[in-house]
């Protein structure tokens, strides 16, 4: 499989979500389906998660989903969200998203390519070799003070110099506001971001010429597409990341 061929699985991947998403009334997406291998299962959940893999399952491939675990066979591994930013969703939140990250083994280190779609708005990132958003590359913004930048934190737990934060609750999209230079850092260093949740969103802004790490600026290459798999990650331009992990520490 090339990126191409990762592109279109992706693109009808992103169709079918879309209009299994859109069919569910906005006051039942947040029905009790039952418990998947995350924990707690919404219908809108799992509605999305059969649309991608109804895909998905007609390729050779590998399939690390949020609801179900590994599904399927092959030598391709995809770290998939078919819902990332549930609670935006079961609420009409207009922010979340689906994400997709194509690798040739179960290391994030061996992943081609990353493509998250915008549920909302319509808008797909993904990259290859560079970044694009709608066909367009993309790439970091270059802010280098703290004072100037516009941040997604979860959560501050002191007082930060940033000139505005948000938290938006879709962290494959809020990786990508980031490579398209809406936004100059994402952070989250809770220890709840699970590998499916981010994969595709951090290969995309690594494409863009950002840098990801971890809160001690270690790589995420080595992080591995498992359900255990937790993550921290420090998101920004190659200026900005020492800056960032010395205002964190």
């Amino acid at each position: 499989m090339d990126e191409r061929d990762a592109l279109n699985i992706s693109r009808e991947v992103a169709k079918s979500v879309l209009k299994a998403v859109n069919s569910i009334p906005i006051g039942k997406r947040g029905e009790f389906y039952g418990i998947g291998k995350s924990g707690v299962t919404k219908l809108v959940d799992k509605v999305a998660e059969n649309a991608a893999l109804d895909i998905l399952k007609r390729e050779r491939l590998r399939i690390l989903s949020e609801e179900c675990g590994y599904v399927g066979e092959g030598d391709v591994f995809v770290a998939l969200d078919p819902l990332d930013g549930t609670f935006n969703a079961v609420r009409g939140i207009p922010i979340y998203s689906l994400s997709l990250c194509f690798s040739d083994s179960e290391n994030l280190a061996d992943a081609f390519f990353g493509y998250v779609f915008n549920l909302c708005s319509g808008d797909e990132y993904y990259a290859s070799e560079r970044a694009f958003k709608n066909e367009t590359v993309i790439t970091v913004g270059g802010k280098e003070n703290l004072e100037e930048l516009n941040a997604i934190v979860y959560y501050p737990n002191r007082p930060l110099p940033f000139k505005r934060i948000r938290a938006l609750g879709s962290a494959a999209l809020e990786t990508c506001f980031v490579a398209e230079g809406l936004f100059d850092c994402f952070i989250d260093i809770r220890g709840m971001l699970r590998i499916f949740d981010v994969a595709g969103g951090i290969y995309i802004l690594e494409k863009a010429g950002g840098i990801v790490v971890d809160e001690k600026g270690n790589s995420l290459g080595s992080k591995r597409f498992e359900l255990s798999e937790r993550l921290n990650v420090v998101t920004t331009n190659k200026k900005l990341y020492r800056k960032l992990l010395e205002l964190i520490l």
